[in-house]
């Protein structure tokens, strides 16, 4: 209960402050343990005891261990929602290089995880449904707005330039052999600028036309 300091002011509340950055760790914690052990092993219990945080700090916030891998996906994973550079050549490369880094770091298991369990657990794939729908949507936004600033003919096919741009990056990752990949990982900036001409090429895009 608050009381009253003897000189009028509220005297603080006791009990343990609220941390401020537990939200940040936790999710943090659950896309790395998502990351390394899928859906078997993303408990509350693992969660907490990486996030260096007790169980009821997290029941208090999600009320399952899905809405916590919801949360944990929209803003640990692929928040292709958040780009907006103004112009087409900035909101692909955003992304591409968002998909590199991913696919080639420690969470890059998150997406296979997702792919399998998906099938297996319904909890996850009702998490995973909607979240792909989802980025599926910020991604064609990226070529309606280029086409609404007159970047691209109206008749581009958002869904494909994003292919075009999605598929590149994951065959590119997915596929180099061990042995190449830190050499792949240090020319990342190199490929992606070249992917990113290649598809504003291929779609026409204006700033193509014209050179840089």
């Amino acid at each position: 209960m608050t009381g009253v300091h003897p000189l009028g002011a509220v005297a603080p509340t006791r009990g343990r402050p609220r941390d401020p950055g537990l939200e940040g760790r936790v999710l943090d914690a659950a896309i790395d343990l998502y990351a390394e052990t899928g859906w078997a092993g993303f408990s509350f219990e693992a969660v907490a005891r990486r996030a260096s945080v007790g169980k009821a700090s997290l029941y208090a916030r999600w009320p399952t261990r899905a809405a916590l891998l919801a949360q944990t996906l929209e803003t640990r994973w692929l928040t292709v929602g958040r780009i907006d550079t103004g112009s087409l050549r900035g909101d692909l490369t955003a992304p591409a290089q968002m998909l590199f880094d991913i696919q080639t770091g420690p969470r890059g298991g998150a997406g296979r995880w997702m792919a399998m369990d998906g099938s297996l657990y319904p909890e996850v794939q009702a998490v995973a449904a909607p979240y792909k729908e989802a980025t599926v949507r910020q991604g064609r936004a990226i070529a309606r707005r280029a086409i609404a600033r007159g970047e691209v003919d109206a008749s581009v096919n958002p869904g494909l330039l994003m292919d075009l741009l999605v598929g590149a990056v994951g065959n590119h990752t997915g596929t180099t052999p061990e042995r190449l990949r830190a050499a792949m990982i240090a020319k990342k900036d190199a490929f992606i600028d070249a992917l990113v001409r290649a598809v504003l090429l291929g779609v026409g895009a204006r700033e193509a036309a014209v050179g840089d």
